[in-house]
């Protein structure tokens, strides 16, 4: 070990080459892990499940909440429709300033009598004017027994989330023309996909 001593009134060790590369090696590791962590956290979207939508008062009776879905209720009338609300709140992913916002669901939608539409909207604080941004409506992807997951978004150099001056909610209908329509809704996402 050499001892390098200055005008100053310390003296700084250097450290060996196998130290040196142990730091290295040390620091690359952490840089990787924190670097993939923040990556991690930038892009954890919004979420939620479909037994916590806000039901309108009208529906509140056709509804069914069963392990995080909602449903009609068999009890319901054969041609029934469904209201829930889920408010869509700022988290780091959404209010980065990103581009591309999409809306990803996973739902049922069993056939011709069975329909889920989702509507991710724009509520303006000043205005008062409610903007609908994206819509998925089940009825222009292949109907399916079981769940399946879809989305849609607006492409890229549109206008990013301002919760300043805008809330966001996701209006859900679930509606059905008979008693074979089996509509559900169990899982919404929200994210700027920040992908062109």
């Amino acid at each position: 070990m050499e001892r390098v001593s200055g005008t100053h009134s310390h003296s700084r060790q250097w450290l060996r080459p196998s130290q040196k590369l142990t730091t290295l090696l040390q620091a690359g590791a952490f840089t990787l892990a924190t670097g993939f962590v923040g990556a991690a956290w930038a892009a954890s979207p919004w979420t939620a499940v479909g037994s916590t939508g806000v039901v309108d008062e009208a529906d509140a009776a056709e509804v069914n909440f069963s392990s995080g879905v909602a449903q009609i209720s068999g009890a319901a009338p054969a041609s029934s429709s469904v209201t829930l609300r889920y408010n869509v709140t700022a988290i780091a992913d959404l209010d980065n300033g990103g581009v591309n916002k999409r809306l990803s669901a996973r739902f049922r939608d069993n056939g011709s009598d069975a329909r889920v539409v989702l509507s991710l909207r724009q509520y303006n604080y000043n205005t008062g004017v409610t903007t609908t941004l994206l819509t998925l409506d089940s009825n222009t992807r292949p109907a399916n027994a079981a769940y399946q997951t879809h989305s849609v978004s607006d492409g890229c150099w549109t206008t990013s989330f301002d919760f300043i001056q805008n809330a966001y909610y996701i209006e859900a209908i679930l509606s059905r023309t008979s008693t074979a329509g089996s509509p559900g809704l169990a899982i919404l996402r929200v994210e700027d996909a920040d992908l062109c």
